[in-house]
């Protein structure tokens, strides 16, 4: 490249800057994993009745019925909000801590783009990379002969966030998993 086609593309970057026509990138802080939420839950934080709780002032989930009397574990259908989900699966130790959570999603969605199109793992990944940064692993899944996908995983000493589809499969529903590492689900206290 001779200098003068250098000093072009460099005022040509300034003038499409200064336009407005292009930005310039912005480092955003990420928040640290364990400050992930899902539905406004932190599921380091909040317990049993702060999810039922929460899920029933934010409104548009139904529980499932078998898990109204249950301690280890909750169901909520999304029916008015968070459409582009089948449901929310907690699961809980003994102390009514959150263990893990599980969020399933339908294979179509109007949330993530303009027309009803089929939902990637791309799609669902960027909403988590906005609140926590880039993810820790990356993996490339398919089996069979059926095209690949991307698969993602945020992780540290607290808490493991998966996105992944159903049997490892490029066409499965896509679903989001926080597993908190410092729970065991089978530990009882003794009191």
């Amino acid at each position: 490249m001779t200098s003068s086609t250098k000093f072009f593309y460099r005022h040509l970057l300034w003038l499409l800057i200064s336009w407005g026509v292009i930005a310039p990138t912005q480092a955003s802080d990420p928040k640290p994993i364990d400050q992930v939420t899902v539905m406004g839950i932190n599921p380091l934080k909040h317990s049993l009745n702060s999810v039922r709780r929460h899920l029933w002032n934010i409104g548009g989930f139904k529980q499932a019925a078998f898990s109204v009397r249950k301690r280890n574990v909750d169901k909520f259908f999304a029916v008015t909000r968070a459409t582009e989900s089948y449901y929310l699966e907690f699961f809980y130790d003994n102390a009514g801590k959150i263990t893990s959570v599980y969020q399933l999603f339908r294979p179509v969605s109007y949330r993530f783009s303009e027309s009803k199109t089929a939902l990637t793992t791309q799609d669902i990944a960027k909403d988590i990379q906005q609140q926590i940064g880039e993810p820790t692993l990356i993996q490339t899944k398919g089996q069979n002969g059926s095209p690949n996908y991307a698969a993602y995983i945020w992780q540290d000493d607290k808490i493991m966030v998966k996105i992944d589809r159903e049997d490892n499969d490029a066409f499965g529903n896509i679903y989001v998993q926080y597993i908190v590492n410092q729970r065991n689900p089978y530990w009882v206290s003794l009191q």
